[in-house]
């Protein structure tokens, strides 16, 4: 395979003898090493290399200004901007859009658009005729399409744009003003700046300059390229194919075709142009599910290509348009390859220490003081303890703390409560009075951990969080420092992440290479592996934001999505019109925030080239099994189990069954077996909001507390009239506390924070609690007997049941929410929270598994007074089963006991 590289170097080498005073440019800078390889071959003495360079290198050693990083550029914008804005936003509220808008700016300059003309605001069909003149019939029709849509008058929204628009004019002047006089200027800033001094002559002579392998060149690009070849004699190679560039309904050639119709440029193409994408190719399009998948397959593929007599790991090339592809690839490669070059950076956002910074940024961000410490939001906490990084300092200890915090429902854990036994946690931890000497510290923390355990990795990712945080310290010092919120870090750390990479080092000229779509640019491989070849991946799915509205930009001739398709479609083909081999790889599987549809250029390469492409589909039949009936036979092992419900269990502590246990039996033997047989129970999960049981049951205990501390207090188990304005008194503590047992919160009772949808649910429950009150004060006086008593106050039955000739004690316990006695009536009350009735049919209806309307209450009471009877040693009359349920607690005739349903 003879490569365009390749052609280049014959070519120079055959004209020029000595190649010493020429200037090669491409359009990066990958290109220029595989040249100065190919040179080498061909070279038989040495000799003087010619110069090499990209094309923003090569406009940067010209200029007078010094490029920009992108986080002081918009923070100079944000300076300008309030200049022309009364009320104008912080800087955590401008950011992200002053990103935009020095995008669109950056345009406007590489575009060479007027920008007085760009950013006019029409207010009469008059003004919209006279302010674009200049524009041709086409162009005015597309703006005049938009600027109609604000007249006779504009909507609020619209006001809202206009009000933003108005100043742009302004701000775009002044700012690059302001930038000049410090001596930096955005790319394309700099890029119109050269222009213009190029236009007077103020450059001296770079020698012969050969520009090579260019596709689409920004307006000011395509003038500066244009002066060369005109007035310097410059020489333009294009890398090009006869396939798409003679097919007018083929956008890969688009900007070729437009350049090879352009005065100056037209003189620069070949006059025979090669057809390389026509030559024999073998194409293979392979689908499998998800895209680890998809780095498995190609592991197999070259295991076998590795095994042909001339292969050469040069002449292979991995293309990930995803880069987050590239580890999953790196592991699935065969053991045997040696040399590989990652030509791409990895995506910062895509490692471990991301995830660790996010998470401890989230932590600060949900930071809450308290009167003597500061508590921590549970997410953050058991991300940062599960995390890798942190995990291994104590495996078992952080197991147990996390499990705890499930257990307990911990919503927000206090500082003390977490097991700092390492300086790294101690600072993670703490409450920093500045974040980015917070990050710095943890970072070289972390660096300092790794360099011990010789995680280069980690160092390497450490490494470039901390550059480009002790940057933005750097530039933030002051005032803006101060102003920093947690909630606007977060979002620039995560922008910033996305944008920033971990390039990799290595031989660029040996061994396979991994590629993005971009470095692939100029460069020809035998053997073609693509990645993640799915509609939405290659092409990229457009992800413009602008100030700029779409007719504008058309109408301005700034790149639209159209511009941008046709880049993509360029160097797919290019890519692949001289290779021998071509194996596309996608995803089926239409999850995951992934398209499963096999991208539209593989189909149209199908349906137009006349290259044949293999489809393949990889995957693994699932034949489900035949559903077989679950049953569990009552061997020995199982018996032993159930026998620790009775007397036949040889330990001093015997286990109960409650009325929930038969419940559960009564719904769901095979419930039954694994939960109080088998004991599998689900995982504990933390809620953050008070579901029903837990709302439930912050009920029972702020009424338990109540009462409990009445009879401590008053030192009487009598309840009388008298005494419910005391009890109403301590409503709110009652449930506080009742709050800090939920959150297993110990010490200051204020530090419970009801957030949310909790200060509702407090609400409903003091409500309850204060109706309870008012039945209950009508009722008095009453004596109370227990409050949530069970076993070990007595109230538990040792039941005797013959089992086949055999008798067997089983235990039965409950837990009751209140017993209280008034005129021999012994009152067993039960709170419901929910949907409970008080009605039923039958006692046998309530222990009949076939009734669906069994009620599930009426049986869970009746099984409380049972234990009563034989738990209450004290004379009484009768018990009576009391229920107090939400549902009809509020009606005016509320009445506790239970109702039969007459039959019929």
């Amino acid at each position: 395979m003879k490569s365009f590289i390749g052609d280049l170097a014959e070519r120079l080498l055959r004209k020029y003898q000595d190649p010493r005073n020429l200037t090669i440019i491409f359009p990066n800078r990958r290109a220029g090493l595989f040249l100065q390889k190919e040179l080498g071959k061909r070279i038989e003495q040495p000799i003087w290399l010619p110069k090499i360079l990209s094309l923003e290198d090569f406009i940067l050693s010209h200029s007078q200004f010094e490029k920009i990083e992108s986080f002081e550029s918009v923070l100079w914008l944000h300076e300008v901007y309030l200049n022309h804005k009364e009320k104008g936003e912080t800087l955590d509220k401008f950011f992200f859009w002053g990103e935009m808008i020095i995008k669109d700016f950056e345009e406007i300059d590489q575009y060479g658009v007027d920008a007085y003309q760009l950013f006019t605001s029409i207010k009469s069909q008059k003004e919209l005729d006279q302010e674009f003149y200049f524009l041709s019939e086409e162009d005015k029709k597309i703006i005049t399409s938009f600027w109609a849509t604000f007249l006779p008058k504009s909507s609020k929204n619209q006001d809202l744009f206009l009000e933003t628009w108005k100043i742009l004019k302004s701000i775009y002047t002044e700012y690059k003003s302001f930038l000049a006089v410090k001596g930096k200027a955005y790319i394309g800033m700099i890029y119109a700046d050269f222009l213009e001094h190029l236009l007077d002559d103020d450059y001296s002579d770079d020698g012969h300059l050969i520009f090579v392998g260019f596709n689409a060149l920004t307006a000011v690009e395509e003038q500066i390229v244009k002066y060369y070849v005109e007035y310097k004699g410059a020489e333009m190679l294009w890398d090009t194919d006869a396939y798409y560039l003679q097919d007018i309904s083929q956008e890969a050639g688009h900007f070729h075709r437009m350049y090879r119709k352009d005065r100056i440029l037209g003189k620069t193409f070949e006059s025979q142009i090669p057809n390389h994408v026509a030559d024999p190719k073998s194409m293979t399009a392979i689908g499998v599910s998800l895209e680890v998948g998809q780095a498995k397959a190609l592991g197999e593929k070259l295991s076998i290509l590795m095994l042909e007599p001339y292969f050469k790991p040069e002449n292979v090339v991995i293309v990930l348009p995803n880069e987050y592809m590239l580890f999953p690839v790196l592991h699935a490669l065969p053991k045997g390859l040696k040399d590989i070059n990652i030509t791409m950076g990895f995506p910062l956002k895509e490692t471990p220490i991301y995830s660790l910074l996010e998470s401890i940024l989230m932590l600060q961000n949900m930071l809450r003081p308290t009167l003597d410490d500061y508590i921590f939001y549970y997410k953050p906490v058991i991300s940062i303890l599960e995390h890798p990084l942190i995990y291994d300092l104590d495996v078992v200890y952080f197991k147990e703390f996390n499990a705890k915090i499930r257990k307990y429902n911990l919503v927000f854990v206090s500082s003390g409560q977490i097991p700092l036994n390492s300086p790294l946690l101690k600072l993670i931890f703490s409450k920093p009075d500045n974040p980015l000497d917070y990050l710095l510290e943890i970072l070289k923390t972390i660096h300092e951990q790794s360099e011990i355990e010789n995680g280069d990795l980690d160092r390497e990712f450490t490494n470039k969080y901390y550059q480009h945080i002790f940057q933005l310290r750097a530039v933030l010092r002051g005032e803006q420092e101060a102003l920093l919120s947690y909630e606007f870090l977060i979002q620039l750390f995560q922008k910033i992440s996305r944008s920033l990479k971990i390039p990799f080092s290595g031989e660029p000229l040996r061994g396979i290479q991994i590629m993005g779509i971009l470095e692939t640019r100029n460069l020809d491989f035998e053997h073609v592996f693509i990645l993640s070849m799915n509609e939405n991946a290659w092409p990229a799915s457009p992800k413009r934001g602008s100030f700029i509205p779409h007719n504008i930009r058309k109408a301005f001739d700034l790149p639209t999505h159209e511009h941008q398709d046709a880049i993509y479609a360029y160097l797919f083909y290019r890519l692949l019109q001289r290779s021998r081999e071509v194996v596309f790889y996608y995803n089926t599987i239409s999850e995951f925030n992934m398209n499963g549809e096999l991208s539209r250029l593989v189909r149209q390469l199908e349906l137009e080239s006349g290259h044949s492409i293999e489809k393949k589909i990889l995957a693994n039949p699932i034949a489900l099994p035949v559903k077989k009936e679950i049953s569990v036979k009552k061997d020995y092992s199982v018996m032993k189990k159930l026998s620790r419900y009775t007397r036949d269990f040889k330990t001093p502590y015997m286990s109960r069954l409650t009325p929930s246990a038969l419940d559960t039996y009564l719904y769901c033997k095979l419930r039954f077996y694994y939960k109080y047989v088998a004991e599998l129970y689900e995982e504990d999960q933390i809620q953050e909001e008070l579901d029903a049981l837990i709302f439930g049951n912050i009920l029972h205990d702020a009424m338990e507390i109540l009462y409990r501390q009445f009879m401590i207090v008053q030192k009487t188990a009598v309840v009388d009239a008298i005494h419910f304005f005391w009890l109403r008194e301590g409503v709110d503590g009652a449930i506080n506390e009742a709050f800090q047992k939920h959150y297993q919160i110990k010490g200051d009772k204020k530090k419970v924070m009801i957030e949310g949808r909790n200060i509702i649910a407090a609400e409903i429950i003091k409500k309850m609690i204060n109706k309870i009150l008012d039945i209950d004060e009508k009722y008095a006086p009453f004596k109370i007997i227990g409050l949530e008593v069970g076993t070990k106050e007595g109230f538990s039955v040792d039941l005797s049941l013959p089992v086949n000739g055999r008798k067997h004690v089983i235990g039965l316990k409950g837990k009751i929410d209140r017993i209280d006695l008034k005129g021999g009536v012994l009152r067993v009350i039960d709170y419901k929270t929910g949907k409970d009735e008080k009605t039923f049919e039958t006692l046998n209806s309530l222990i009949d598994p076939e009734n669906i309307k069994r009620n599930k209450t009426a049986f869970q009471i009746f099984f409380y007074s049972y234990l009563v009877q034989y738990g209450y040693k004290d004379s009484y009359e009768r018990i009576e089963p009391s229920i107090f349920n939400s549902k009809q607690l509020f009606d005016d005739k509320f009445d506790w006991r239970l109702i039969q349903k007459e039959k019929g």
